[in-house]
């Protein structure tokens, strides 16, 4: 994995913090939505890109 992918990702207390949603939802969407995701020292990132789909279809 490369410096990019790493620094790319987005951790639940990201994602909390910019929706304003509680991180237990959080993992619930990930689950549900089948985002990709990786970890890294001890940490899980999720794929900005599945983060901002599933968002942006929960808006409309």
């Amino acid at each position: 994995m490369n410096r990019e992918t790493l620094t790319a990702g987005l951790t639940a207390d990201d994602i909390a913090t910019v929706w304003h949603i509680p991180k237990g939802s959080i993992y619930r969407y990930a689950h549900k939505y089948r985002w990709r995701r990786y970890t890294h020292t001890g940490r899980t990132y999720y794929h900005p890109r599945d983060v901002t789909a599933t968002f942006d279809r929960l808006a409309k």
